[in-house]
């Protein structure tokens, strides 16, 4: 996170940090607090999350997930 955290990560830093996170949530977790800013949609992520307080970290995960390009896959293989 950033030295002066914006209000989304305050929200998600009170929301989420107190709970017993595995490595693979603590990832996800400061994924969640960085993206959104370094990307571009953080204001969309605050009012979704504003308007979702008890969404699991996993709920957030999903919205988040729909801000990024679906991955094709292309099998390059003739037969």
């Amino acid at each position: 996170m950033n030295k002066i955290p914006s209000e989304y990560q305050k929200i998600m830093v009170e929301r989420y940090q107190p709970l017993t996170l595995d490595q693979s949530d603590k990832l996800l977790f400061n994924a969640l607090c960085n993206d959104p800013q370094k990307y571009g949609y953080e204001e969309e992520m605050l009012a979704w999350i504003k308007e979702h307080p008890d969404a699991s970290l996993q709920e957030v995960a999903a919205y988040d997930f729909s801000f990024y390009e679906p991955i094709e896959i292309v099998d390059d293989e003739d037969g």
